[in-house]
């Protein structure tokens, strides 16, 4: 009998709006019920903030197009296998915190970056500035990420520093230099010499780069992000991107949107965005989902990943970007 209740039960709960409901939470708190189980009641823990000590990494990434209705049960099967990262685990999950906003630089006149992008030139370069969460959070990741072309997929290096929101738009001019910019890590002694010395050089090529190329804000990517990851072990992290969204964040058509600022200020994290005029924002109609692993040379990624991968709750989309 339990085999004819199943797809009558699928059929009766897709019949149910709460079904397609974002109950991210529920996911969350089930998430924390399999680690326990899982573990032993032993949680693993490790380093899971958003910031974390991902300065730089390379792995091999795999994307895929979810459809909308397939998205709460390919959560599902995903957390029997691995946990919910939750950034902040002292704190209870809200929505908000799964926002991603990152918005993306370039010149208006060559395109440079875009088109680097596009044709997957060996060392294009994508400048990015990302936040975590709501439009009042404080710490402001400047992002370079480079392609680097390879024969297992493409591989690219991300490499990072922070800054303070009321310090962007003067480092983005050249007023804010980069000596102001680690004065206090410097201070702290957190961070070895080196440490610091490689984030100044990237912070430096960055700031280089904007001004000489005359780079500005285009456009913005949005999307809440569930990561799923056993803490403190990078061999297999998989992120799930919904509501994903571009808006344009130029001034090209005489219209002020960022203005001279680093973002528009007229829109926060309040997908779906309805107070856009229709030409300023593209709403994506699926899910991204990426499949980040670490393996050894010649080394298959685990059984239930290869399954997942050949289900029909994903489709594959090689090489497809945000931006």
């Amino acid at each position: 009998p339990d085999q004819q209740l199943k797809p009558l039960f699928a059929a009766r709960l897709n019949a149910k709006p709460f079904f397609k409901d974002n109950y991210d939470a529920s996911i969350v708190r089930l998430s924390q019920l399999y680690d326990q189980v899982r573990t032993r009641g032993n949680p693993t823990k490790g380093d899971s903030a958003a910031g974390g000590s991902q300065q730089n990494f390379i792995r091999q990434t795999t994307k895929y197009w979810v459809h909308p209705d397939n998205i709460t049960e390919l959560k599902l099967i995903i957390l029997k296998h691995l946990p919910v990262l939750v950034f902040n685990p002292s704190k209870e999950f809200e929505i908000k915190d799964s926002a991603i906003s990152s918005i993306y630089y370039d010149n208006t006149d060559t395109w440079e970056l875009y088109e680097g992008r596009l044709k997957k030139t060996e060392g294009a370069e994508a400048i990015r500035l990302r936040w975590y969460g709501d439009m009042d959070v404080d710490t402001i990741f400047v992002e370079r990420k480079t392609h680097r072309e390879d024969w297992t997929g493409e591989k690219s290096v991300k490499a990072r520093f922070a800054l303070k929101e009321k310090n962007v738009n003067a480092f983005m001019r050249g007023d804010y230099t980069v000596e102001q910019a680690f004065e206090k890590m410097r201070r702290d002694g957190k961070k070895s010499e080196k440490e610091i010395a490689d984030l100044e050089q990237l912070a430096r090529e960055i700031q280089y780069r904007v001004i000489t190329r005359k780079l500005q804000p285009v456009t913005r990517s949005f999307y809440n992000r569930t990561a799923f990851q056993l803490p403190g072990d990078a061999r297999v992290r998989i992120s799930l991107d919904t509501e994903l969204t571009m808006t344009r964040e130029d001034n090209l058509d005489g219209r002020e949107r960022a203005g001279k600022n680093w973002r528009r200020m007229d829109i926060g994290i309040d997908w779906p965005f309805s107070q856009l005029p229709p030409e300023d924002v593209e709403r994506f109609p699926y899910a991204v989902l990426e499949v980040k692993l670490q393996t050894q040379a010649g080394q298959q990624p685990p059984e239930w990943i290869r399954e997942l991968v050949a289900s029909h709750l994903v489709e594959a989309v090689p090489k497809f970007s945000k931006f």
